[in-house]
């Protein structure tokens, strides 16, 4: 039996990486594994976001059945675990942040968060630190047998924290003529890291992209170029510490034995569509496709295979254990051997639910089903008063950045994928998740941990 290793990199978009076209250098590490493996095309998230996201790929199960929408939320249980558990595999974690171990807590086994011990909250290493915890896992734990070990990188996601040595390496680093705010807000620079309680310079982070969506601010060309340096200096500087653990894998001679997957959560919105950013209202392309490589040591495939049309990362653990080795995984759906998709894929937001069949995409207005009433409710009036409560086609071949929409044009092939809709979401579990896990104390450290990061 082969092992994993699952890497998942927090708000990395696929078109931002030189093995999915990109043009600038961001990604020389990836791209390398790229030629030795699958590079999957069209892989959607599950969601819009990080914790229904996570929670779907770690459960094999979408979000109207999981019902994770909270970062103070746990998964109860998981069939994919079982199934590792039951196959004599170990799982392990070395994480960005302290939400991983609550949400993941009883379904993967031991997780370190290196906020914990070898970082802080608000530091540039965040990403070395990963690193370096993974490894240090495998030199402990991987001569026992079977293993799959998930690392989680935080690099691309805004604020975004550079070391000065890969600051600017995109654009000249100027700030003339950008909004003075953002750059206050989007790149503190000049932290190292931020004192526990003092996470001031990103509280007005959500703001800001609140009034960038809702219109009341706008952004100049400058101001939009600058936030694209400076993510991509976030890929390229998250993509050498990425290089460090393959590297580790290697000398460690494990490279041969184990499957490598880099994922990502979610992309992020550089207002291709009116928003910036990610969750929300929006399940376009740039916010729910996801980085998809997969390096399997005497696979079926040939290396280089790039494989098209929709999957969703649902399905991604079952098809890595698949290769690994659990032929027999009970419990949960039995997964192709082949990367090719069966049936599409769907992406759940809490206020749309986007469907992919070939090159067709629908997405529908329609608050997602696992929520509380009251909640639905509010999601769907929020919908409405953006004037974002009707639906949409796209044929993705045609029309890749989803300009022109055809669901007034072709109104039966409209009709067909609502159908497809509502058979996905028939299906709703219980006892998957608690939603209400976190006490007082744990939800307080989780919340503020999550501010100081950027993600509340």
């Amino acid at each position: 039996m082969k092992n994993i290793v699952l890497m998942v990199v927090d708000t990395l978009r696929p078109d931002r990486l030189g093995c999915y076209g990109y043009d600038r250098p961001t990604s020389p590490h990836l791209d390398a594994l790229a030629e030795d493996g699958v590079v999957l095309e069209g892989l959607w998230s599950a969601s819009n976001y990080t914790a229904p996201a996570f929670t779907s790929l770690f459960t094999g199960r979408y979000p109207h059945e999981h019902g994770v929408f909270e970062f103070t939320a746990r998964a109860r249980r998981s069939w994919i675990h079982a199934a590792m558990a039951e196959a004599g595999m170990r799982t392990g974690a070395v994480v960005s942040f302290r939400f991983f171990q609550h949400l993941l807590g009883d379904i993967w086994g031991d997780i370190e968060a290196v906020t914990d011990g070898r970082s802080f909250d608000y530091a540039k290493d965040l990403p070395l630190a990963v690193t370096a915890g993974g490894l240090d896992w495998l030199d402990v734990h991987a001569t026992g047998g079977p293993f799959c070990l998930f690392l989680h990188y935080d690099g691309p996601h805004m604020p975004f924290r550079i070391p000065d040595e890969w600051a600017g390496v995109f654009g000249d680093g100027g700030t003339a003529g950008v909004d003075e705010e953002i750059v206050a807000a989007v790149y503190p620079q000049h932290l190292d890291r931020l004192p526990p309680g003092r996470w001031g310079e990103t509280s007005s982070l959500f703001r800001i992209i609140g009034e960038i969506n809702s219109g009341r601010r706008s952004l100049n060309d400058a101001t939009r170029q600058w936030l694209g340096d400076r993510y991509d200096e976030a890929v390229r500087y998250n993509d050498a510490a990425i290089g460090g653990f393959l590297d580790g894998l290697t000398e460690r001679g494990l490279a041969g034995d184990t499957v490598v997957a880099v994922l990502s959560d979610h992309g992020e919105a550089f207002l291709e569509h009116g928003s910036i950013g990610h969750g929300g209202l929006h399940v376009y392309e740039e916010i729910i496709r996801t980085v998809g490589i997969v390096r399997d040591p005497d696979g079926p495939d040939a290396t280089g295979t790039r494989v098209g049309g929709g999957l969703s990362q649902v399905e991604l653990l079952p098809r890595l254990m698949q290769r690994a080795g659990l032929a027999n995984a009970v419990g949960g759906p039995v997964a192709a051997r082949q990367w090719i998709p069966a049936d599409g894929a769907v992406c759940e937001s809490k206020a749309k639910v986007a469907v992919r069949q070939g090159d067709l995409k629908y997405i529908r207005a329609l608050p997602n089903p696992a929520l509380p009433r009251v909640r639905r409710f509010r999601t769907w009036a929020k919908t409405l008063l953006r004037r974002e409560g009707g639906t949409e086609l796209y044929d993705l071949a045609a029309d890749p950045g989803e300009r022109n929409d055809l669901s007034r044009s072709r109104r039966e092939q409209v009709r067909e994928l609502d159908r497809v809709l509502r058979r996905h979401l028939r299906t709703v579990r219980s006892g998957l998740a608690d939603r209400a896990a976190a006490g007082d104390e744990e939800r307080r450290r989780i919340e503020e941990e999550m501010k100081r990061l950027g993600y509340m």
